[in-house]
């Protein structure tokens, strides 16, 4: 199986957004987890930026998803993130049809000197800087990676595709995200 690293990919012109505070603790990644919340979660444009154009995945710490991706990505049958109904505010008009990808599953994976992590984090239980995304083959194989979609508990800033996930990214002409080969040593 291979697996990708994903990445934002701006469009031109587009836009950087913000959750409100009421809602920054969506993106924690301290907890990852199932998340639940009584009211949608809103997002604002961030006003520092002329820029206003929306992508597919609109950029915050993490991704936020168009339904277009998520009726394709629960279609079929994607495992590893849940989608959280999310308000989006460009100045003033709100939209409806976006989604916080809410990926919680995580794997020992990271092979630590060739992926050159550094300043491990006791309140992440994870590194804060790595150069290259890399894995250990033997992690892997011990592993048992079941998701589409997870991070590596070592590093929890990023999240990890499969090729299922790239190829529906790449057939649907998605926007905002790019997929990144990991190296396996």
């Amino acid at each position: 199986m291979n697996y990708y690293l994903l990445e934002s990919k701006f469009i031109e012109d587009e836009a950087y957004f913000s959750f409100v505070e009421d809602f920054n603790d969506i993106e924690d990644k301290s907890d990852l987890s199932i998340k639940y919340y009584k009211k949608t979660p809103l997002i604002k444009v961030d006003q520092v930026y002329k820029q206003r154009r929306m992508s597919d995945v609109l950029k915050t710490v993490d991704y936020i998803a168009h339904r277009r991706l998520v009726d394709v990505l629960t279609a079929n049958f994607v495992t590893g993130v849940q989608f959280i109904p999310v308000d989006v505010d460009v100045d003033g008009k709100v939209y409806h049809d976006y989604f916080y990808m809410n990926v919680f599953p995580s794997y020992n994976l990271l092979h630590l000197s060739s992926s050159q992590a550094r300043n491990y984090s006791d309140y992440y239980n994870s590194y804060d800087f790595i150069l290259n995304m890399v894995f250990d083959m033997d992690k892997l194989d011990k592993a048992n990676v079941s998701h589409d979609f997870f991070r590596v508990k070592e590093y929890v800033s990023e999240v990890i595709i499969n090729e299922k996930i790239k190829n529906i990214i790449d057939e649907n002409n998605i926007t905002g995200v790019v997929a990144f080969p990991v190296e396996i040593v």
